[in-house]
């Protein structure tokens, strides 16, 4: 049996009507990994959204708009931009139920913020009240296309991947602040923006670039998701 795998979806507001909605290559991502994409609707009712979590063996968690500062117990700055707490709210619920049933979880951009909020962490509201000689995160270049690189540890889930480095492509204004108790941080880029993070015990990894965007053409990218869903497929 193949690996189920979760993913999140997003929530847009179009003529008054909320869409929710994942992006083609999340789902491309997932398949030529062997996996099952299952499209996981945001909902406020508990029993739904236990019932998803029984029927997954993995949890993809995507990009998105930015987090609430209210979840991680900080006053709205003037660079914070549209957030969605009904999102918010249901993906915190989803990560820490995944988490407690030792469900394997995969954090893309947002996905990475929300997981580091779940666990107690912070972000920056904009990178640039992360220090002065931040790079331009937000890449004004074809998505498929690096724009910086990132430093890897050697005792993380990138490096048997990519080594001590990789060229990632960008899209994002906010980082993490305080890592969340039981994570570590396994690369950065050269600003010292935090890049990827995994948990210390539980199968829970992040990166904040985006492999879906790159993978069609990128072995290396693919390989971050061949390998998360053959860790689904081992552990359910």
């Amino acid at each position: 049996m193949k690996a189920i795998i979760g993913i999140t979806c997003s929530e847009r507001c179009v003529e008054g009507r909320y869409e929710q909605y994942v992006q083609q290559e999340y789902i491309a991502a997932i398949e030529r990994a062997g996996g099952i994409p299952l499209l996981l609707s945001v909902t406020g009712q508990s029993d739904i959204l236990e019932e998803q979590i029984q029927r997954i063996d993995g949890l993809l968690v995507t990009g998105g708009v930015d987090v609430n500062p209210l979840f991680y117990h900080e006053n709205w700055q003037f660079e914070q931009r549209t957030s969605d707490s009904h999102r918010d709210q249901y993906e915190i619920q989803v990560i820490k139920q995944c988490a407690e049933k030792n469900i394997p979880i995969l954090g893309i951009c947002r996905g990475l913020q929300i997981i580091n909020v779940t666990f107690g962490g912070t972000l920056f509201q904009d990178n640039r009240n992360a220090n002065e000689y931040v790079f331009q995160h937000e890449q004004q270049e074809r998505r498929d296309y690096p724009t910086h690189v990132i430093r890897i540890k050697k005792d993380s889930f990138l490096f048997p991947i990519f080594g001590d480095k990789a060229y990632v492509n960008s899209f994002h204004h906010q980082s993490i602040k305080k890592i969340a108790d039981d994570f570590r941080i396994v690369a950065r880029s050269e600003d010292s923006i935090v890049e990827a993070i995994q948990h210390h015990i539980l199968n829970i990894v992040g990166v904040q670039f985006h492999p879906e965007c790159m993978c069609e053409k990128n072995e290396q990218m693919q390989k971050l998701f061949d390998v998360f869903v053959y860790q689904c497929n081992y552990q359910k």
